[in-house]
């Protein structure tokens, strides 16, 4: 953001001084003829616009940061009033050339690097803004479907709604068992640790439901990470340890969460540790948590807005899938990760830089 900014000024800078040059010239030079060549501008404005056109913004591996393809066309445009310009000087168009070429470098340089690409188990950006699917960016295409929620909790569907940046169908809004359902796959299930990052602007935590799933692999069975009453985030894992089926649940304990705020939330999971990050800065880390996630026996499809798929709830109290322990969640969530490690604190910050409005 900072190189855009420096690249603008410098681009107005030396136009505007190549301007007033221009025109302290004196009247006796009305009779040079000046040939003035602006054949490498146009094609570096093409270039500059090629590039706008053929490449998409987002936080995918490939993609470039948001907001970049808005500065790029900051210096596009100023290099365009160059090569309009009648009157523009050799020098000028020189400069215009150079200034596009530092922008379009420093485009370059936000296209999005993947965070640990050989640990990401799923990376859904709800960038599609329509229809009932939603894409896995990690490459593992573990795609997810809008599903509509179970009657019990009012059957709600997932609806496109505005991002975090404004952008209009670029996030997906929950409520009533409104949710995304991915088919199981082991590698959602990692057996060494885990890490889930997140997007969320809660709404409401409406009595009796202070469990406000986001993302759940079976419950307490698998794995959950969701919102209590508090409101704290939290975060449930069935693991194994000395050859014990223990549970570690856990939340960050301190600040709460301010609901209608956006917040960036990661937890990671490793033998004997759980942390947890807001905004970037781990917030919380717990040191009592020893083990290593749980295989399910059974498949169980992950559900991202609801507590379980809801097709497998159960009226029974005696079934794992009753539809009374369960719960939804309410509220916007985007930018869904999942890694089969912990990643680290600076790996958390760089993805939060990375996707921060």
């Amino acid at each position: 953001m900072k190189k855009f900014k420096f690249i603008q000024f410098l681009m107005i800078a030396l136009i505007s001084g190549s301007l007033i040059t221009f025109y302290a010239c004196s009247d006796d030079d009305d009779d040079d003829v000046v040939v003035v060549d602006k054949t490498e501008l146009a094609a570096k404005i093409q270039e500059a616009e090629n590039l706008i056109e053929t490449t998409t913004e987002g936080t995918a591996e490939g993609q470039y940061q948001p907001g970049a393809k808005a500065e790029l066309q900051e210096v596009i445009d100023l290099a365009k009033a160059v090569y309009e310009n009648v009157d523009a000087t050799q020098t000028q168009v020189d400069n215009a050339v150079i200034a596009l070429d530092a922008a379009i470098e420093a485009y370059e340089a936000r296209k999005v690097i993947p965070i640990a690409p050989e640990d990401l188990v799923g990376h859904w950006t709800f960038d599609e803004g329509e229809g009932t699917q939603v894409n896995d960016f990690s490459g593992n295409n573990f795609h997810g479907t809008l599903t509509t929620g179970h009657s019990h909790w009012g059957a709600g569907t997932p609806q496109w709604t505005t991002d975090r940046y404004g952008n209009e169908n670029q996030a997906l809004y929950f409520n009533s068992g409104a949710n995304v359902e991915i088919p199981f796959n082991a590698q959602l299930n990692p057996s060494q640790a885990i890490t889930i990052s997140l997007w969320m602007k809660p709404d409401d935590l409406d009595d009796p439901w202070a469990n406000n799933y986001m993302v759940s692999l079976n419950r307490w069975n698998g794995y959950k990470l969701q919102l209590q009453d508090a409101p704290k985030v939290f975060f449930t894992i069935k693991a194994l340890h000395d050859g014990d089926e223990v549970y570690h649940d856990r939340d960050n304990e301190s600040p709460t969460i301010n609901l209608g705020e956006w917040y960036h939330v990661a937890v990671t999971y490793k033998d004997g540790e759980m942390a947890f990050y807001l905004d970037g800065t781990q917030v919380k880390l717990w040191d009592n948590t020893p083990g290593t996630p749980i295989q399910l026996d059974s498949p169980v499809n992950l559900s991202i807005g609801q507590d379980l798929p809801t097709g497998i709830y159960s009226d029974s109290e005696e079934s794992p899938f009753y539809v009374n322990w369960g719960g939804y969640f309410k509220g916007i969530l985007d930018e869904v990760r999942i890694y089969r490690s912990a990643l680290t604190t600076t790996q958390i910050q760089s993805i939060y830089e990375l996707e921060k409005p």
